[in-house]
């Protein structure tokens, strides 16, 4: 569990302090947004079997340190790079779509992820893209709003 929260959580909040000097506004507003997703994911995936994460055995708090971290944190950088670099949102949604499914699976390979009941690396990238899809949604209807 240790190994959890040093790669998934004090890590990711190293990056989080680096954002938050330079776009605190996308942090504030799309990190909690992204840690409710990510938690009700999980919830959703052991709670019916489909992965589970080492250490196992524990999947009631197991989860929490990415759904506080490393989930919330790349979804507020993409925010950010969708906010400020002028490439098609779908492109960096994409990118950072692939780069979490390409981190995830390299957890897989290295048994610290194991899917059951039909769940593969494709359910994997699904499972990204459409919370990456809704954090974008959210940050378009933040700006609708003023808010940006």
């Amino acid at each position: 569990m240790l190994e959890n929260i040093v790669i998934a959580l004090i890590i990711p909040w190293v990056l989080i302090l680096i954002l938050y000097f330079k776009d605190r506004k996308v942090l504030l507003t799309i990190a909690p947004f992204q840690s409710s997703i990510a938690y009700t994911i999980n919830a959703f995936g052991f709670y019916f079997g489909f992965w589970d994460l080492y250490p196992f055995g524990h999947r009631e708090i197991v989860h929490v340190p990415f759904d506080i971290g490393i989930y919330p944190m790349i979804s507020a950088w993409m925010v950010h790079y969708i906010k400020y670099k002028k490439m098609n949102p779908l492109i960096w949604i994409f990118i950072f779509t692939i780069l979490t499914t390409v981190i995830e699976g390299a957890g897989v390979i290295m048994g610290r992820i194991v899917y059951r009941r039909g769940w593969n690396i494709g359910c994997t990238f699904v499972s990204y893209l459409i919370p990456y899809i809704l954090n974008y949604l959210y940050y378009v209807q933040l700006k609708k709003s003023k808010v940006f």
